[in-house]
């Protein structure tokens, strides 16, 4: 499936063109179109209404300045403990085979095979330029918060995303910048009392990126609901 860059005119529509867009043009988003984007987004519902999140959104200098620090360490090798893992580990199936198939159809449509271990960490790196989106945004709570309210913050994630294919926009959430906290704490606002909890870069998909053609699979409903009667 080729990346839909037109505005979607529905809810459903929405869902079937959103993808994980991992290029986007270098085209700015006009001001007035992210800020509707996200007031609306603030419509998303919250358990006992608590709206646990708190939004940093980048564009221009700080964006560049925040990018070119992650991409150093990123490409320097360093690690730091993240907030909360990507996955359980070990990692069971199906779950592993989705996990692992995902990667390689990715890396296929890249070019990038496995003995390349230079080319993965250069594309690797990829997601600390925000996939050169021209807009990056670093969603944080506190750290008292537990699963019910990260559960919340998936809501926004989803409402923003879907709000983004409305207005003809793309995305790629990216719960990377977990593994990454001193660079957005040194470059951001953010209390000592909240940690990262997810990042998302917004902007135009390019539809000449190969990669994004990447649709990833799905499970068939019946392989995952039962239902009762």
């Amino acid at each position: 499936m080729s990346l839909n860059t037109e505005k979607s005119a529905s809810v459903s529509e929405a869902l079937d063109t959103r993808i994980t867009v991992r290029q986007f043009l270098d085209k700015p988003v006009p001001e007035g179109v992210l800020r509707s984007l996200l007031e609306k987004a603030m419509r998303s519902p919250s358990g006992g209404n608590l709206q646990p999140w708190k939004l940093h959104i980048m564009t221009g200098d700080t964006l560049e300045a925040f990018k070119k620090e992650a991409v150093e360490i990123t490409l320097a090798g360093k690690v730091e403990e993240p907030t909360h893992p990507a996955y359980p580990s070990p990692l069971w199936e199906p779950q592993r085979s989705w996990r692992y198939k995902l990667g390689e159809d990715m890396y296929a449509l890249l070019g990038i095979p496995r003995e390349n271990k230079m080319g993965r960490l250069v594309w690797f790196a990829q997601n600390a330029k925000f996939f050169e989106a021209p807009v990056g945004i670093i969603i944080t709570g506190d750290k008292r918060l537990g699963a019910p309210q990260h559960m919340d913050i998936g809501i926004l994630i989803q409402s923003m995303m879907l709000l983004a294919r409305e207005a003809g926009l793309h995305t790629a959430p990216q719960g990377w910048w977990r593994n990454w906290s001193s660079v957005c704490h040194k470059h951001l606002d953010i209390a000592e009392t909240d940690e990262v909890m997810v990042g998302m870069a917004i902007g135009y998909g390019d539809p000449d990126a190969n990669v994004n053609n990447l649709y990833a699979d799905r499970a068939d409903l019946d392989e995952v609901a039962t239902f009762y009667s």
